[in-house]
């Protein structure tokens, strides 16, 4: 169905805005598998943020260290394992390049509570 506008000589389609915004989810929806290949966490408040990354084979992790005065590590554990970094201080980052799919936890050695983990697919 089309229908005239006022200020415009071509007719236009009518689509429906729950159809435009389904169209919007489904184009959206391609979910963690395809995020993005290159991503950051923050080494901040004592906590990893985010905790929880997903990222494609051959995407890079880098990890931040903001805390100040603060020294932190990214310990891997668990059966998925990547390098661990030495301590980082603030303004100190380290990456890893993670090549096959997987979950790949790690944690900060120096403070108990602060744990991630990498989803790669």
């Amino acid at each position: 169905m089309c229908e005239r506008t006022k200020d415009m000589r071509f007719p236009l389609p009518s689509i429906s805005l729950a159809a435009a915004g389904a169209a919007l989810l489904l184009a959206g929806s391609a979910g963690p598998a395809t995020a993005s290949a290159n991503r950051t966490v923050r080494l901040r408040g004592f906590e990893f943020k985010p905790h929880v990354v997903h990222v494609g084979v051959g995407g890079r992790v880098t990890w931040k260290a903001q805390d100040k005065y603060v020294t932190h590590t990214v310990t891997s554990r668990g059966k998925k394992r990547f390098k661990s970094s030495g301590p980082l201080a603030e303004g100190k980052s380290y990456a890893v390049t993670f090549r096959k799919t997987g979950t790949y936890r790690f944690v900060c050695t120096i403070h108990a509570g602060m744990k991630g983990r990498i989803v790669v697919r």
